[in-house]
């Protein structure tokens, strides 16, 4: 069961039950769960409402039905006297009409009585919310207050253009109040030109679609009266689950004003828009070797914007693969532009987008280079998550055309035997001598499709997903449980396992998949030792990269790596004719170390010995 984070308080639970076995279940898991909590049952209206005055909840969880009494009541009394905490519904069952009924009127979440185990985290999660929406209050509070005392118009609308807000400052640039209309009657188009909207609708588009996440619009605009306006959008989007809110800054630029005042705001504007698309600029005086860079370059290169800009000090942020490549770049006196990596003092890197142009005198001598460094670290690391998804499937793809074709030989041939030999007895000159060789064939061939059958259901069995629970494995008691196991085989085969899982000897997994890992690389390489050598095996555990490293080791036979080293997971493949084996265990451990999210590797030397090496998540 996951556990929640201690709260800094204990937390004060009212709960609407009349069932007191439902009431004991609740406490229990809210128990198990490590809640500290304080909670008062109440089983019906009177004592609910009384409650809600005297108790002071943090949270509330309520039944649905009970008698002369349900939750939609309780939701319309607790917002009735302006109590908000989260409001959990706990009951039996729940369609999903009626779960997005009682989720608008204003359930946070609603746990089925059946899966109580999601309560204390559906608890943790209702409170930090409720905490974050307080915090976004405030942080919406500052920003009114700041948008108020702007000489820029404030505009806020929804995704389906409705204005929510609009400050004085666009009250007296349109003319429009929305004090005068009806929640939602007022449009954005309204403000806006009607030759205008498609262009508009485009570019809020892009921020609805995730592609850019703030904009700059220039647009025309229409006041009350009809005047046309022309004027700069600062639109940023806030997303919260389907719903989307536009937040505008309105610059009326129709009149031309050159003013100290305008040149502050344009440079503050600037510095926002660069900070908004992480975009720093960057220009070096070839004559004076005067180098300027923007507050955003700093901030991209994280480094305080007192230290003198030069050229050597954004050299030494280039990433050292690829230093020699961006010098050769830089060195041509022409327009140009390049990606490559930064790095840091703490092995963090960033990836940019750096592009540039010289400025020329008369004589064609550059006097002047500037340009743009821009941060496209997100971008990059989605691109080279989305080729890791390709090739990986690519890989898989490959691996399930060699099965089938695997699978269509190892049929193939048992059902051609089979149906050669039916039709072999159909000859009525046979003699009793023939037909029971025939038979025998048949037979045998039944076998073999019956083995082939059996081999397919276990392998689709583990590559259709992970079937059944997580449990925390001990390394080492299941190492000594295989060794009881095979406690003959290890005394006649002169064989010695040895296991060191002092740094790591436990992880949550699935046991029957573990064992079946363990099990069938401990019995290969006992069954793969050197004959009249005593054979050692060797299993240990390491924290590596955040993962889970286990190597099997042994010295065995070993295996010819360069000739054979693409087939060693290979289903059916056999490299020591001589020793008998279906050609199965390997191909079903890499199966299941991938089933369960890792990945196997080996190393291998003939007569000396091979050595496994599995990597799993923590």
């Amino acid at each position: 069961m996951k556990k929640i984070a201690i709260m800094p308080k204990k937390i004060k639970i009212l709960h609407l039950e009349d069932a007191k076995t439902d009431a004991e279940l609740v406490a229990r898991e809210l128990k198990r769960g490590n809640l500290d909590a304080d909670i008062l049952v109440v089983p019906d209206k009177v004592r609910f409402i009384n409650a809600l005055q005297t108790f002071t909840p943090d949270v509330i969880l309520s039944d649905h039905s009970m008698a002369a009494f349900d939750s939609h009541e309780a939701i319309r009394l607790v917002k009735q006297q302006g109590i908000n905490v989260p409001f959990i519904l706990v009951t039996a069952t729940m369609s999903d009409e009626f779960a997005a009924k009682v989720m608008k009127e204003g359930a946070c979440d609603y746990i089925l009585k059946d899966r109580l185990h999601r309560l204390p985290s559906a608890i943790a999660n209702s409170l930090e919310n409720m905490q974050l929406q307080e915090q976004r209050r405030i942080i919406y509070d500052k920003l009114v207050f700041h948008i108020e005392n702007t000489p820029l118009g404030f505009v806020e609308f929804d995704n389906r253009m409705r204005l929510k807000s609009i400050s004085k400052k666009a009250e007296e640039l349109f003319g429009w109040n929305l004090k005068d209309y009806t929640p939602g009657e007022l449009s954005i188009y309204q403000l806006v030109c009607d030759e205008d909207w498609n262009w508009l609708n485009n570019e809020l588009k892009q921020l609805i679609l995730g592609k850019s996440e703030r904009n700059v619009i220039y647009i025309r605009n229409c006041t009350k009266e009809g005047r046309i306006l022309s004027c700069v959008w600062f639109v940023s989007a806030m997303k919260n689950g389907d719903e989307v809110t536009f937040m505008t800054l309105i610059q009326d630029i129709t009149k031309s004003k050159i003013s100290e005042e305008k040149l502050k705001k344009t440079d503050s504007m600037l510095k926002e828009a660069q900070s908004m698309a992480h975009i720093g600029n960057w220009e070096i005086d070839l004559q004076t070797n005067i180098t300027i860079w923007s507050d955003e370059l700093y901030n991209i290169l994280e480094i305080d914007d007192k230290r003198a800009p030069s050229t050597d000090l954004f050299l030494s942020f280039i990433h050292p693969e690829d230093l020699a490549s961006c010098k050769e770049m830089f060195e041509k006196t022409e327009n140009n532009m390049i990606d490559y990596r930064l790095l840091f003092n703490d092995g963090r890197v960033k990836y940019v987008f750096n592009k540039w142009r010289f400025e020329f005198n008369a004589e064609c001598i550059p006097v002047r280079i500037y340009g743009i460094l821009q941060d496209i670290t997100e971008r990059k690391l989605a691109e080279i998550e989305r080729n890791k998804l390709v090739n990986d499937l690519i890989g898989r793809n490959t691996e399930l055309e060699q099965f089938a074709y695997i699978i269509s030989h190892n049929l193939r041939s048992p059902v051609a035997n089979i149906i050669g030999a039916s039709s072999a007895l159909e000859d009525l000159d046979l003699t009793e001598e023939d037909k029971g060789i025939l038979n025998k064939g048949i037979n045998i061939s039944v076998r073999k499709l019956d083995e082939v059958v059996t081999d397919l259901n276990h392998i689709l069995q583990v590559k259709g997903g992970i079937a059944g629970f997580k449990e925390l494995v001990n390394f080492t008691g299941m190492v000594k449980d295989i060794k009881a196991s095979i406690a003959n085989l290890i005394v006649e085969a002169d064989v010695e396992i040895q296991y060191d899982f002092e740094t790591v000897n436990e992880i949550f997994s699935l046991k029957p998949y573990l064992y079946s890992i363990f099990f069938n690389l401990i019995t290969n390489s006992v069954k793969y030792r050197r004959q009249h050598s005593h054979c050692i095996i060797r299993v240990e555990s390491k924290v590596a990269d955040n993962k889970i490293e286990l190597t099997f080791t042994d010295n065995g036979m070993g295996i010819d790596l360069e000739r054979q080293g693409g087939q060693v997971f290979g289903l059916y493949k056999r490299f020591h004719r001589n020793i008998e084996g279906k050609g199965m265990g390997l191909f079903m451990v890499k199966t299941q170390v991938e089933t369960l999210g890792g990945k196997i590797n080996i190393r291998s030397t003939v007569g000396e010995g091979t050595e496994f090496i599995i990597h799993l998540n923590i």
